[in-house]
């Protein structure tokens, strides 16, 4: 079987001969134009340059040596785009003229019952004619389809994390002064003494991030590939042109032109699991992004949710920016991954996770940076913002580990000396109802600001003694919006962002 490079620079030839012919044919009855096969040639040419498909075979680049451990997947890329030469050489018959495009017609339901709607039913009962063009183009963006979920297959069987894997790299080594003082600057509560070690950490993490995202962007220096439309038909062997501008110049948009941005971060370092990749995963049809739009809105926190006048304006470009035209797939400009998105929320809540915006907030914790919010706040309730119930006696908790034990042993020595003391604390551990919101690290005004709020509003915060508390849900949106913002630093700001702005209306 030919290698994947050969197959793909025919399938692109393909393709841009079956446009260009649309651009110049002269007959008023073509039943596909050119628009709508340079769209699913700007796709096809997005998935090759994103996986590395033009590596020669015996490049350690190339899909054939990447892949040699799974060679089912292989094989289904092959099948694939043997499939679409096999179309576009049909349809490229047609729209030259070699041809006559068959047709059918799609008879309508012909039952005879109607529900008194004439016109309607009428509309309903005329037949529809079924051509060849149409349905060969159908097959075309299909096969694309089934290209790009190939894609993320192949990088979801990875076995290694790569945010892991760029930390473990010392050549992207980056002084965190810089950005510990960020954090102090941003948030004066962080600024204090007492609050050096969260300061370091909040800042490390920033500086963390900076490793990760130039770990990737050089990845994608070294191995992308500019295939240009405009190129001669027969010149495709010369489609390594050129480097792209590099993230660290900033977040441009992209042009809509029929360029491609292709790239991948797979090199011959990357290994695969082919255990990991099962046949329903090379054949499911639900492409979309995993994450259900349903889902509570504490997902992400209102910091990112709609918030025009958020950090995350500056920082995080929106879907129509990166789109092309009415292609459905972006390339993430962080991650270098091609994705589809259902909307904003679904985008930058991969764009958190990818850069893992969430650390735990607590002294003596050396749990690792977290991509998801839920994930995040669960491990700070079940480990850190917690209180010590007794079983033994209604109504008393202890919010300090050490009166509960005391009381225990002074109470309950029975329980305590056969059980001791960790079994004794893990009995008592149960997450907080009600969080002070003076507990916010970062912030000192966030009660008067609910306050304020609450005077003009139905909903007020709870009140222990002298205390404003509110529900971990809220709290949890909050801090994350602290840490949102702090997060978003590590990103450069887009060449047509204005000044950072202040968002305390984003941390409500």
């Amino acid at each position: 079987m030919s290698p994947v490079a050969d197959q793909c620079r025919t399938c692109i030839n393909n393709l841009k001969s079956i446009s260009a012919t649309l651009e110049t044919s002269e007959r008023n009855d073509e039943r596909v134009g050119s628009v709508q096969v340079n769209e699913e040639l700007d796709r096809f040419s997005l998935w090759v340059g994103n996986i590395g498909a033009l590596h020669p075979p015996e490049s350690l680049l190339s899909l054939e040596k990447r892949l040699h451990s799974a060679e089912d997947v292989l094989s289904h890329i092959l099948e694939l785009l043997g499939d679409l030469k096999e179309v576009t050489d049909e349809l490229f018959e047609i729209v030259s003229g070699h041809r006559e495009g068959r047709t059918s017609l799609a008879l309508s339901d012909s039952t005879g019952l109607t529900d008194g709607n004439d016109e309607e039913d009428d509309m309903e009962g005329e037949d529809k004619e079924l051509n060849e063009e149409t349905e060969l183009l159908e097959q075309i963006t299909s096969s694309i389809t089934r290209l790009f979920r190939i894609s993320g297959v192949i990088r979801q069987a990875a076995p290694t994390d790569v945010f892991t894997k760029a930390l473990s790299r010392n050549r992207y080594r980056f002084n965190d002064q810089f950005d510990v003082a960020h954090v102090g600057e941003k948030f004066p509560k962080l600024s204090l003494p007492e609050s050096a070690w969260l300061r370091k950490r909040l800042g490390r993490a920033i500086t963390q991030r900076r490793h990760y995202l130039s770990y990737i962007q050089d990845h994608r220096d070294r191995l992308e590939v500019l295939l240009s439309h405009d190129e001669n038909l027969e010149a495709t062997d010369e489609a390594v042109k050129s480097v792209l501008p590099s993230l660290v110049g900033g977040l441009k948009k992209p042009q809509d032109s029929a360029s491609t941005r292709p790239s991948t971060f797979f090199t011959k370092a990357t290994s695969l699991a082919p255990d990991r990749i099962t046949p329903q995963m090379l054949t499911a049809e639900d492409e979309s992004d995993p994450d259900n739009d349903a889902r509570s809105y504490t997902t992400i926190s209102r910091s990112v949710d709609g918030d025009p006048d958020s950090a995350t304006a500056t920082r995080i470009p929106k879907l129509e920016e990166l789109r092309t035209g009415k292609r459905k797939e972006i390339e993430c400009p962080f991650c270098f991954r091609m994705k589809k998105f259902k909307n904003e929320r679904a985008w930058k809540r991969h764009v958190f996770s990818d850069i893992k915006v969430y650390v735990c907030t607590f002294s003596g914790c050396d749990s690792p940076l977290f991509g998801d919010i839920n994930q995040w706040f669960r491990h700070e309730l079940e480990n850190h913002r917690v209180e010590y119930a007794c079983r033994l006696c209604k109504g008393k908790s202890y919010q300090l580990q050490e009166r509960y034990i005391a009381h225990t042993r002074r109470q309950h020595p029975e329980v305590y000396q056969s059980g001791g003391e960790n079994a004794v604390l893990e009995m008592g551990r149960k997450p907080l109802d009600q969080i002070p919101v003076q507990d916010c690290p970062c912030c000192t005004d966030w009660a008067d600001r609910l306050t304020m709020r609450a005077e003009s509003q139905v909903w007020s915060p709870q009140k222990l003694g002298n205390i404003t508390t509110v529900f971990p849900t809220y709290f949890k949106r909050h801090l994350a919006s602290h840490l949102e913002q702090l997060a978003l630093f590590a990103i450069p700001v887009g060449s047509a962002s204005g000044d950072e702005v202040k968002s305390n209306a984003a941390v409500e």
